[in-house]
């Protein structure tokens, strides 16, 4: 029966579990209950005794006709009790698994690794090109000098009017040796001038615009029109003519290579210390999240969230702070800036702990040096 009391309109305990009840949130949570039976039955995970009333009331919750409210606290109570037994699976991880692919991430991953790869082979043959460039030019220093040695002393004996026939052949040996030693010059300065193009046309970047007339060795250089070295070469005479020609030609082969080689130290010297180390930490962070992300898929408690994104801009921090501040990291650490960057970017949280480790000794050694400081200052006093 129901009593007026002013305007408020009492109901009895029959009426109020026959009024019907509808709302989103009960639907929603039917169909989330349903989802979560579904995986519970098929992992086992269902109460086998006939007094649990968990898959009854659900069902009833769904086939009845008129949805009371005890029907409604008979199913939450058997959705809470589903929800205990599954955990920590959810309806929302059954979906989000079954909705997600590994395709996606394995596609991303072999992209991520291919540039990587891609981009670690081309610095390394730059590198190589690099240091062997340097290498040429070292060596060519110390020959180029040998050379001009030798012309001094070609010079001296043919100004000192070698008048003996001993003294003759004594030259004429001693030029032999030294072409000799020019052809090997002149072999080792073309290669200088291949290493030094190789820079110039695989490496560095265009608008740089270095010039190359004056290693264009031909009838329109003014100084020097060959670079391989004649055979017919016989008289000590022309062979100091040679040594000249191509002491000139290493000058300005070395000219054009170590403007390549300063020009190449700065732009891949900066992408070798602050961009590879984070790009080797995105790759850490991302084998850490496709890991995390195939083990929770298979367990059925993935869920998406931007916390997973988040952890990519933190590797890039990570790994851009390894370029900048490397001479941070402990010298008994016997890893490359790259493997410390890929370590960083797979375990963010260490890297972080370790940076706290170092703010907390830097606080330590401050305070101690103020107290130190106020003792001295009391015992001036």
């Amino acid at each position: 029966m129901a009593n007026d009391i002013g305007d408020v309109r009492l109901l009895s305990p029959s009426q109020v579990f026959a009024e019907p009840v509808n709302s989103r949130q009960f639907d929603a949570a039917l169909d989330d209950a349903e989802v979560l039976l579904a995986y519970a039955a098929s992992n086992g995970l269902l109460p086998t005794s006939k007094q649990d009333h968990v898959v009854e009331s659900i069902v009833q919750a769904r086939q009845a006709p008129q949805v009371t409210a005890q029907v409604v606290a008979n199913f939450w109570t058997a959705y809470a009790h589903l929800a205990r037994l599954a955990k920590p699976v959810t309806a929302a991880s059954v979906r989000a698994c079954q909705a997600a692919s590994l395709m996606k991430e394995k596609f991303c991953a072999v992209i991520l690794v291919s540039i990587i790869i891609a981009f670690s082979i081309f610095l390394f043959m730059n590198n190589n090109t690099a240091q062997d460039t340097a290498d040429l030019i070292d060596q060519q220093n110390a020959a180029a000098l040998k050379l001009w040695q030798s012309l001094q002393i070609i010079n001296s004996a043919a100004s000192g009017g070698t008048q003996t026939t001993a003294g003759a052949q004594s030259v004429a040996v001693f030029s032999s040796r030294v072409f000799e030693d020019t052809v090997e010059f002149a072999r080792k300065s073309q290669w200088l001038l291949q290493s030094a193009s190789r820079l110039h046309f695989w490496f560095n970047p265009w608008w740089t615009n270095i010039d190359i007339q004056a290693v264009t060795f031909n009838d329109q250089n003014p100084d020097v029109n060959h670079l391989l070295v004649s055979p017919a070469l016989s008289t000590p005479a022309e062979v100091s003519a040679e040594i000249v020609n191509q002491i000139k030609a290493y000058q300005q082969i070395r000219n054009y290579a170590l403007s390549l080689s300063k020009t190449d130290s700065i732009i891949y010297g900066g992408i070798t210390t602050y961009l590879l180390p984070t790009f080797y930490a995105l790759l850490g962070a991302y084998l850490y999240g496709f890991r995390l992300y195939s083990r929770l898929m298979r367990r059925n408690t993935y869920l998406p969230t931007a916390a997973h994104s988040a952890r990519f801009y933190i590797a890039a921090i990570a790994g851009l702070v390894v370029g900048l501040f490397g001479s941070l990291l402990p010298k008994s650490l016997a890893l490359s800036p790259l493997a410390v960057a890929f370590l960083v970017g797979y375990a963010v949280e260490a890297f972080f702990s370790w940076l706290d480790d170092v703010i907390a000794k830097l606080k330590t050694a401050a305070s101690s040096d103020k107290a130190a400081a106020t003792s001295e200052e009391a015992v001036g006093d």
